[in-house]
């Protein structure tokens, strides 16, 4: 059993099937198959029930995946340990919340490519509620995302830079006053399970504002034109309308006093790719410095 079995073991987990872990990892699903059925027959166990379709892991296999990661971290570490002095080296996986990723990201790995050529960056966007809990099962070395309203104890969160929440409204639209606006009009709603989500619907609750809900969106960008076809109003993050046509809408500021959301990078504590992730972290801070 080698490393890469190890691993493959991991990703079908996460991924909850041969075939989506073969994508994962650019492999077949029949190398998949045979790696797996590889562990099983070198150790002497069966890791997943195959009465099911797809078949899933056993209580034992579950077991085995826990330890496996930290096997995983270990061994990068140790690679890491093992380059040359001073040369920064080794792939760091970050989570990115919907929106931060085309804000930030791309103009922070642009950077690093060209100081560290060797460290490579893997991207994947999704929701703070799920990006928060694939770093904690270490599936992610940290994300980038908006600061949840509830510490996360075993979690530490490094703030990057703040963005103001504003109410998104057709332009022709007369009522004064956020609160009435988004009560008299049909509320467009952010995912509950995003961070900017989560933080507008704890705002409105503490408000006491009534909404009358008739859609809820992934991204603010659908919100936004949704918006502009009349269909109702909304509140996103005053980056999202950055390049964004905004003749048929204007902004008025959300909450009282107007409300912002922290954009901070977490990642869990004595993490393995602390390094790195800090190199990232740094990267980010100069770059909003500048902006």
């Amino acid at each position: 059993m080698n490393i890469q079995h190890i691993k493959t073991l991991v990703a079908v987990h996460d991924h909850a099937s041969f075939a989506e872990a073969a994508d994962a990892l650019f492999l077949t699903p029949a190398a998949i198959s045979q790696q797996i059925r590889f562990m099983e027959d070198e150790l002497q166990v069966k890791l997943f029930d195959r009465s099911t379709r797809p078949p899933k892991l056993s209580a034992h296999g579950i077991n085995i995946v826990t330890e496996a990661r930290e096997v995983i971290a270990r061994f990068e570490a140790l690679i890491e340990m093992a380059r040359a002095s001073g040369e920064v080296a080794g792939t760091l996986t970050i989570g990115s919340a919907t929106g931060i990723t085309s804000a930030l990201v791309p103009r922070a790995l642009a950077s690093l490519r060209e100081q560290h050529p060797r460290l490579q960056v893997r991207i994947e966007e999704g929701l703070t509620s799920d990006l928060i809990s694939r770093v904690r099962r270490r599936a992610l070395d940290a994300a980038l995302i908006t600061e949840p309203l509830v510490p996360e104890p075993d979690m530490q969160t490094l703030p990057i830079t703040t963005e103001a929440l504003v109410v998104v409204m057709p332009k022709d639209l007369e009522i004064k006053g956020w609160k009435n606006v988004l009560s008299a009009r049909p509320f467009l709603r952010l995912n509950r399970k995003s961070g900017v989500g989560a933080l507008i619907d704890d705002t409105l609750r503490r408000a006491g504002v009534n909404v009358s809900e008739v859609m809820e969106l992934d991204s603010s960008e659908s919100i936004i034109d949704l918006v502009k076809a009349g269909l109702g109003v909304g509140v996103v993050p005053s980056g999202r309308l950055s390049g964004a046509k905004t003749s048929k809408i204007r902004t008025i500021p959300f909450g009282t006093p107007p409300v912002k959301r922290q954009v901070v990078l977490i990642e869990r504590r004595n993490n393995q790719s602390s390094d790195l992730a800090s190199i990232l972290y740094q990267e980010l801070l100069e770059l909003t410095g500048k902006e």
